[in-house]
């Protein structure tokens, strides 16, 4: 019901998102008044894994409103492309789903449309944000459906929204459900034709457990992605919160690699891959050559010869590959992680790795004689109708599946050999510190920007968040007023609140004063490389400081519940 655009604040300078109800639709008093409840609904949430918005405006026929740009994609939109998320990816997005949830139900806002199309990753962070309350319910407002209308996506509706009948918070944790679901197998637990198919099996069938899709998943997460599909809104989680603080707790089984570190690693993954197989490819062609030419003679010179010139531009281009790991140490030192961190994060990262694994995952001893057969054979082959057929295309095909036959093979034994592991282990000697002195050249010294381990969360986010702000320049620091003070405060009430974690309320304060903490570490980084500015920044520290003044204001309530109880005893 909304046209979005990309624009650019030019008194802020900054890039924003414009959501516009058509015209056509404007003209509609009851879709006019729809589209700007939606905007008032989200505008009365301030919460880091919520999307923001700026401003609602009504300018004749016009009726928008003025949103925060994410740069990034959809949840759904990188499922589509990657396919399953790792454990810990879908973990952390079910939690900090949960707690913008937890954030909404408090205020008395029930979403009705949680989908992976409506949760924004950031590219820069991975932070899960939610968007479009569209069809939101606020427990005050009239919004009631016309009999037998429902309203949402239909692959996610709970069983009791399909029904059309009085739904709860409890609903928004259904289509949480799903949508993890689909994050951890990359399908959906109902698959159907229509409309009707999906709110019938929605409604009557029970959902498959998440488990036996996806064995790699810890079972304490996979019971609690279970629970939230249960047809009865009574055997669901009991709110947002308590979602979130056992999805924190099967988190804490494994270890997690900063997101910046994880990004470097992903990506220096795949070009230690690419770069073997290049020189593979180059190294592999020139010997098979090699060896047919000693056993049929010289007459094979010039094909030799051509088969040197591809080895040559396969090596270079291996060699240009390999290269680009300086690019992306240059920008993890933006980031503020140096050497050091990145070999405690790829050892943590390798714990990670073993303890997502399956037996099923393990490739055996045949699968690799497998693929080796298969690219001697084509390579074989090559050699064959290049030496046999004397036509220029078969000539060319055969030096082409000699050529390729290293390249791909090389490719698929790099994961069952093992050459991730080697490419790390060279990341973490002195080929890793090497790479890093390039990519330093003409930086200034950054501050660590974030431990990856020890620390508990708060502790870690707060230590980050303060280092970050003492590199800022003067000016800018007496510009932010006194942030540390705000930070030591966030984390101080984040410990106290651990402490209190069987309290009512507890598990939502404590997600809302750590996400607040990163809120800001993020936005000090951001700052740090130059892709962010002081108005976004303040504009976090100020939601900051509600969380804080919010927190203090129910601890204290609290207490004097509790004091008034004592007394009447």
């Amino acid at each position: 019901m909304g046209v979005v655009f990309l624009a650019r604040d030019v008194a802020l300078d900054r890039q924003i998102a414009i959501k516009l109800l058509p015209p056509e639709l404007a003209a509609d008093p009851s879709i006019r008044e729809r589209f700007l409840r939606e905007a008032r609904t989200a505008a009365g949430l301030s919460h880091p894994n919520v999307v923001q918005i700026h401003s609602v405006e009504e300018r004749g026929d016009l009726v928008f409103f003025v949103m925060a740009f994410v740069d990034g994609e959809t949840l759904g939109a990188r499922v589509r492309r990657d396919g399953p998320l790792p454990a810990s990816d879908v973990m952390r997005i079910t939690q900090e789903v949960g707690w913008a949830l937890a954030h909404a139900h408090a205020r008395g806002v029930i979403h009705r449309d949680v989908k992976p199309d409506n949760v924004l990753l950031e590219y820069e962070t991975g932070r899960a944000m939610v968007t479009d309350f569209g069809i939101a319910r606020v427990a005050t407002g009239t919004d009631t459906p016309p009999s037998g209308a429902v309203r949402g996506t239909p692959q996610y509706m709970s069983p009791e929204q399909a029904a059309g009948t009085v739904i709860d918070a409890r609903s928004d944790l259904y289509s949480l459900g799903v949508t993890a679901f689909f994050a951890a197998t990359g399908r959906l637990p109902f698959e159907a034709t229509s409309v009707a198919g999906y709110l019938t099996q929605h409604a009557t069938v029970p959902a498959p457990s998440v488990s036996s899709l996806s064995p790699r998943l810890p079972l304490r997460f996979s019971a609690a992605v279970d629970r939230c599909l249960a047809k009865n809104p009574a055997d669901r989680p009991p709110s947002a919160e308590a979602l979130a603080h056992e999805v924190g707790a099967a988190r804490g089984a494994i270890v997690r690699v900063p997101v910046p570190l994880g990004r470097f690693l992903r990506e220096a993954d795949t070009i230690g891959a690419e770069a073997a197989s290049l020189l593979g490819g180059a190294i592999g062609g020139t010997f098979i050559f090699e060896i047919f030419r000693a056993i049929e003679g010289d007459w094979l010179g010039i094909l030799f010869g051509i088969e040197m010139v591809f080895a040559a531009v396969l090596a270079g281009l291996s060699v240009a590959r390999a290269a680009q790991i300086v690019a992306l140490a240059r920008r993890l030192r933006r980031d503020g992680y140096g050497h050091r961190a990145l070999a405690a994060g790829i050892e943590l990262q390798e714990r990670t790795d073993a303890a997502e694994a399956t037996a099923s995952e393990a490739t055996g001893q045949r699968d690799v004689w497998i693929t080796a057969g298969a690219g001697v054979a084509v390579a074989a082959a090559g050699v064959t109708i290049s030496t046999v057929f004397n036509a220029d295309p078969a000539v060319a095909i055969g030096l082409a599946m000699v050529v390729g036959a290293p390249v791909f093979t090389i490719r698929r034994l790099w994961s069952q050999l093992g050459g991730p592991r080697v490419w790390r282990r060279l990341l973490k000697g002195h080929f890793g510190k090497a790479v890093f002195a390039l990519g330093g050249i003409g930086l200034k010294d950054r501050p660590e920007a974030l431990g990856v381990a020890g620390d508990r969360t708060e502790v870690a986010l707060g230590h980050a968040a303060e280092q970050l702000f003492a590199a800022l320049p003067a000016m800018q620091r007496e510009r932010l007023g006194d942030v540390p003070t705000l930070i030591a405060k966030l984390e101080a009430d984040a410990l106290a609140l651990r402490d209190h974690a069987a309290d009512p309320g507890a598990g939502e304060r404590l997600a809302s004063a750590v996400a607040a903490l990163e809120a800001l570490r993020l936005d000090l980084l951001r700052l740090h490389a130059g892709n962010g500015t002081i108005d976004e920044l303040t504009q976090d520290i100020e939601a900051a400081r509600r969380i804080g003044e919010e927190i203090d204001f129910e601890v204290e309530a609290g207490k004097e519940v509790k004091r008034l109880l004592t007394d009447e005893r």
